[in-house]
């Protein structure tokens, strides 16, 4: 039986030499392209991606051919315009290859226009069959790539994506027996409680879902329901993170009476959990068991103290309880209903596709905002191909256009690599360089057979991609390849040339490119994980401003003065959960070490924080739909108006204040009055006469997610002072 390691080694390698030797056959010129997009597709994820990945290269390669016709017919004699418009499609689509999904067809695109414009040297005639060519190339990889990858060892994405609910639901499985420990032995939840790390996961498995739809007949056929169960899995997080936000109120112990009913629903909730994971691998559940599992209303409030002990019973804890009991009931039938989607998309009932088409359950709106950290990558790709422009025109690089053409490249691939190392990427593409130019000169001038180049891009790319075989490996290997195609180009013609000047010269490029890039990347915005940490943090307090903000605007339809969201999704906003995730991603990548000063410990604090303020967020905006769809008390909304107002104006500069500590004061008396009212101990309150009791409960969520979200700011604001993090502005340039 073949090893596993070597499958997917021996499949790009039999795809990559079936590529250039149908394209030799063929007669085409510049069989080098039909290569690279067999390793460009090979280097994805799943088989989905790649297939998602080479139709978007299709994509991007037409849309750059359009590009440069368009470049060469309107100014191909006007030198200064062709540059501006150039170095202004060029800004585009480097700011657009940072979108998540459609990102892949905008790199694509900048580097076929700056090859066929380069290329084809102004020329409509040359400039049109270096088109038509790479047209040609880039289908004829992707088709070498297809055929091989579905004949040989075929695989389908369905599997990744089942994997990934399995330690979706094995997550969720552990954390419930942790908190049933947890109840058990302190009769209370001592810690945050909370079922899952859902929102991490959730953009994984949306990414797997979208790429599985391409080559899984099954996730094709029933993405409705998919769909359903993502959205369910949604809400699912957006119930922990009121979980979350309740579990800090409980600070009491509970009756045991209470926490045997809290018991039972977590022991129900794990059978649930254990339930999908055997679906999940294809175990069938017995009906009687699945019978047990039927959710059931949580209520709490029934086993609270008499009234001999309810003078020194805890208003807060009373409230807490309320909401706990009534936010558990709601996870008990959610969890009720994912797990019966869930057996729908893994039985594969047909059924359950119009059930999600009736329900009216849609996929979540990807709506486009301004993202500044495109915006910086764009900005420095037009100063790199400017300098390169310039190094072009005013000194006698040999060469001539080809260092624009590198710039373009290189600059939009380099800055595309989140925190990417330049220094170490031109060492590797150097030492890349000399391997593949030392088989050069030495052993291709003796292969004069086509099987014989072909078993020498077998071998090599067999073995670059076996020995490099993890996953932080990926850029390494693919370089490697792309290098071995290119650096031996000379041999893929259809007349060989072995000229060593052509390979060092495109080293020689390649390096006085790279140094460029090296240059603006340190310079214009750094791009070090210190300096991308600080601004991902800066973004992260204006995406938190900027979402309060929406809440205070005039209320028209009340006529007066209280709070209703704006649309959020502007080409301004800036999200704050992708801006901590990204300042996590930048956190990993710096070296403590370098400076003793900064508490790395407290740093990791505030990266929890930020995260626990931005779920606290999510609970605010929907405690705040549901408290507008039940109640709109002037009064409530004029307090609240003021609260967000005064807090959004201290985010704009820190996120410490006394005014903070003033704000939970008026805050804590209010719920204290709402509780009141709700046990019925105040029968002079003014709220008996303003709102119902479904009201006061209403309200009493939405000031509670309101003082949690002002204490989350306030805890957030103090670990950024005390880990001393203003000392990572010092950080060293060094080449």
């Amino acid at each position: 039986m073949l090893n596993q390691r070597c499958i997917l080694p021996l499949k790009v390698a039999t795809a990559l030499t079936l590529a250039i030797v149908s394209a030799l056959w063929l007669g085409w010129e510049r069989p080098y392209w039909a290569g690279f997009a067999v390793i460009v597709m090979a280097a994805t994820e799943t088989s989905g991606h790649s297939l998602k990945k080479g139709r978007h290269r299709l994509f991007g390669t037409l849309l750059g051919v359009l590009a440069a016709f368009t470049l060469v017919g309107l100014f191909a004699q006007q030198p200064p315009a062709f540059l501006i418009s150039y170095s202004v499609f060029a800004a585009i689509c480097v700011y657009l290859q940072g979108h998540p999904r459609n990102g892949y067809i905008w790199t694509i695109c900048l580097m076929v226009c700056s090859l066929v414009v380069v290329m084809g040297k102004l020329l409509p005639e040359l400039t049109f069959s270096m088109a038509v060519l790479r047209v040609q190339e880039t289908i004829l990889g992707i088709l070498c790539f297809t055929l091989v990858f579905s004949l040989l060892w075929p695989s389908s994405s369905r599997h990744v994506v089942i994997s990934t609910l399995k330690l979706y639901f094995e997550h969720q499985s552990k954390q419930l027996q942790t908190a049933m420990a947890e109840l058990d032995e302190h009769s209370t939840f001592t810690k945050k409680l909370t079922f899952s790390d859902s929102l991490k996961q959730l953009t994984r498995l949306e990414d797997l879902l979208y790429a599985a739809s391409a080559d899984s007949y099954h996730i094709a056929r029933d993405l409705p329901q998919w769909q359903t169960l993502l959205n369910k899995l949604h809400q699912w997080a957006l119930l922990c993170g009121h979980l979350a936000e309740v579990s800090t109120l409980t600070k009491d112990k509970m009756t045991p009476e209470q926490c045997a009913v809290i018991a039972s629903l977590l022991e129900r909730l794990n059978t649930r959990a254990r339930s999908a994971l055997a679906r999940l691998e294809d175990i069938p559940a017995s009906d009687g068991a699945d019978s047990t599992l039927t959710p059931q209303e949580i209520s709490l409030l029934g086993f609270a103290p008499v009234d001999s002990e309810l003078a020194s019973y805890s208003h807060d804890q009373h409230g807490a309880t309320m909401m706990l009991g009534a936010l558990l009931t709601e996870i008990d039938q959610l969890q009720f209903d994912i797990l019966a989607t869930l057996t729908e998309v893994t039985t594969n009932v047909k059924q359950g596709a119009r059930q999600a088409r009736n329900q009216g359950d849609s996929s979540p709106l990807v709506t486009w905002s301004f993202r500044p950290d495109s915006a910086i990558n764009a900005l420095k790709a037009c100063l790199v191909i400017w300098i390169c422009i310039a190094l072009w025109i005013y000194v006698p690089m040999p060469g001539g256009a080809m260092i624009v053409l590198l710039g373009a490249i290189l600059s939009s691939v380099v800055l595309s690599l989140p925190f990417a190392n330049v220094r170490t990427l031109l060492f590797s593409m150097f030492g890349w360089s000399m391997f593949v130019l030392a088989q050069y000169v030495l052993l291709m001038p003796m292969l004069t057979e086509v099987w014989q180049l072909s078993a020498f891009y077998f071998i090599n790319a067999f073995g670059i991609w076996y020995l490099l075989n993890q996953p932080q490996q990926a850029l390494q290997r693919m370089l490697g390849t792309q290098l071995l195609i290119m650096m031996t180009s000379g041999a893929m013609q259809l007349t060989p040339v072995y000229d060593i000047q052509s390979g060092l010269l495109q080293l020689m490029l390649i390096g006085i490119v790279m140094l460029v890039v090296f240059f603006v990347h340190h310079v214009v915005f750094p791009g070090t994980p210190e300096s991308t940490f600080l601004r991902d943090l800066s973004r992260f307090r204006t995406g938190l401003q900027r979402d309060l903000q929406t809440y205070i605007q005039p209320d028209v339809t009340h006529g007066s003065q209280g709070i209703c969201p704006a649309r959020k999704g502007g080409v301004i906003r800036v999200d704050p959960l992708r801006a901590v995730a990204m300042a996590e991603n930048a956190a990993n990548r710096i070296n403590w070490t370098v400076y003793p000063e900064v508490d790395a410990i407290r740093v990791q604090a505030v990266i929890t924080n930020a995260y626990q303020a931005c779920l606290l967020l999510r609970a605010f905006e929907d405690n705040y739909k549901k408290w507008q769809h039940s109640s709109h008390h002037h009064a409530l909304g004029v307090l609240i108006t003021s609260t967000i107002t005064t807090l959004s104006a201290i985010l704009a500069n820190t996120t410490v204040s006394e005014e903070i500590t003033s704000h939970q004061h008026k805050l804590d008396a209010l719920l204290r009055e709402l509780q009141r009212y709700l046990l019925g101990l105040d029968r002079e309150s003014v709220l008996q006469f303003a709102l119902t009791p479904e009201d006061v409960d209403a309200s009493y969520r939405l000031f509670t997610s309101l003082k949690l979200l002002i204490d989350s700011l306030k805890t957030l604001g103090i670990n950024v002072q005390n880990s001393q993090i203003h000392h990572l502005r010092l950080q060293p340039f060094a080449i």
